[in-house]
């Protein structure tokens, strides 16, 4: 698959053809979404809190493959076999039929699936405007007609919607329970993961929710170094270099514990921000 990341080359390739053997014709469509697709996917590197991206995916059936039906069980041992082939990044995603990709996210049923490299025979993966948005706009073709040539559900508003209550009900509980002095978000806050996550990730939110489009967590760095304050611009650019191994941003924290006041003090900050634009 040219212009591929060896590492998601590898993975797709081996689950694709490990599912090819195991149940023929089975899946129809194979795409990319999440980092792979918005350009700003990173391999893994050492330790547990680098940058490392995962393989995001959406593979479609012609057919549901109800739970007890043979169809889950191949799903299941093609992506257990690949996860023991490459254990990393992890191979994530949702499977769907192509009457799904138009029904929107609501209308699918409970189905396979994978998140956080662990296959699970039902359940409900990647059923939201991020997952639907990302494949109709952004979605990178592995098998099957290119988004563009399909109907699919992409809808800005359910979108919007979406990210604000993703700030109200995830991001704000998120910070309570990281400003709390307390051993455990200490020690997370301590992490060069801290910055990367927690601006990167509210950046992104702020500007779905701003300019209706989507955007990866670099290109949401790049817009944040564009309409932030300049009291910001120091923890944005932190953010930025550890999210891309010093290509952008800059250093300029030698001590973890100012970065993670500043990285709190933003969280709070920015989530009224893009609330306040609701």
């Amino acid at each position: 698959m040219p212009g591929l990341p060896v590492e998601v080359d590898r993975g797709v390739g081996e689950f694709l053809t490990a599912v090819d053997e195991l149940a023929p014709g089975l899946v129809t469509g194979f795409y990319l979404v999440g980092s792979v697709a918005l350009g700003d996917f990173h391999a893994p590197g050492a330790g547990r809190f680098g940058p490392a991206s995962d393989i995001d995916f959406v593979a479609v059936l012609d057919r549901r493959a109800t739970a007890g039906s043979p169809e889950p069980a191949a799903l299941a041992a093609a992506h257990a076999r690949t996860m023991a082939a490459f254990p990393r990044p992890f191979l994530d995603g949702t499977v769907l039929t192509w009457d799904d990709l138009a029904a929107g996210p609501q209308a699918c049923p409970d189905g396979p699936g994978a998140l956080g490299g662990r296959f699970a025979a039902t359940g409900q993966f990647g059923f939201d405007p991020v997952t639907f948005c990302e494949l109709a706009w952004h979605g990178t073709t592995v098998r099957g007609p290119r988004p563009a040539d399909l109907d699919l559900w992409a809808d800005r508003d359910a979108l919007r919607a979406f990210t604000l209550d993703n700030l109200r009900t995830y991001w704000r509980p998120w910070w309570r329970r990281h400003e709390r002095l307390r051993p455990r978000s200490l020690a997370a806050g301590l992490s060069t993961w801290f910055p990367v996550w927690a601006v990167l990730g509210v950046c992104r939110l702020h500007h779905v929710v701003a300019t209706g489009t989507m955007t990866s967590k670099t290109g949401a760095g790049r817009y944040a170094r564009r309409e932030f304050e300049p009291r910001w611009q120091c923890v944005i650019a932190e953010s930025l270099f550890l999210r891309t191994n010093g290509v952008e941003g800059r250093r300029d924290y030698h001590d973890p514990v100012t970065r993670r006041r500043d990285t709190l003090a933003f969280l709070d900050a920015k989530i009224e921000s893009a609330l306040a634009l609701a």
